[in-house]
């Protein structure tokens, strides 16, 4: 990892600090991800979505993980299909911000705590070729954010920890015309 990158996560204290990091990161203003994962930026996949993604990392969200709809042929051949997804980091307030975005769009909810999970343990968002391929809203253990937040400072791992694990789901497969704007709407209300 490039010193310049570890040195802005290791001074990360707070979710605030984790979201805006990883803003930069999408945008490509930082070279890595904590502990040297990702480097060179997101999939190209993600690249319409980075500024709805960063503007959540903005916002008291520190995204995990994302996708966009899609659904056509896979490099093999066989039907790839994508739900829409994207798993965040956030504290109370934002946990209602997103159940209400979730019910009053009639997206899929998971929401989690380290300690303790939700009633949805994890929700399909990928097949490949009729198969499922990827989940996302399983519940991370304090042991996984550990990992995934390792070179930061460790108030900024407890932020993490402590933190509500928030995933929202299009349950259309392949529709990419729901989620990002309804976190735009969202994001619109919510101020800095």
């Amino acid at each position: 990892m490039p010193r310049s990158a570890a040195r802005a996560w290791s001074s990360a204290r707070t979710l605030t600090d984790l979201g805006e990091l990883t803003a930069q990161w999408l945008e490509g203003s930082l070279a890595t991800l904590p502990g040297g994962a990702y480097r060179g930026g997101p999939d190209e996949e993600t690249g319409p979505l980075v500024p709805v993604l960063a503007a959540l990392n903005r916002s008291g969200f520190v995204t995990l993980q994302s996708q966009p709809g899609c659904d056509g042929p896979a490099f093999d051949g066989r039907r790839w299909q994508q739900r829409a997804a994207v798993m965040c980091l956030t504290d109370a307030a934002g946990l209602q911000q997103l159940t209400r975005t979730a019910r009053g769009a009639g997206l899929l909810l998971a929401a989690h705590r380290a300690d303790r999970p939700g009633p949805v343990r994890d929700i399909l968002v990928t097949t490949w070729g009729g198969n499922g391929y990827t989940g996302f809203g399983g519940r991370l253990r304090k042991s996984h954010i550990r990992r995934e937040y390792a070179g930061c400072h460790r108030d900024a791992v407890r932020a993490a920890q402590d933190a509500r694990q928030v995933t929202l789901v299009d349950p259309c497969w392949g529709r990419d015309t729901l989620l990002w704007p309804e976190l735009s709407k969202l994001l619109a209300t919510v101020s800095n």
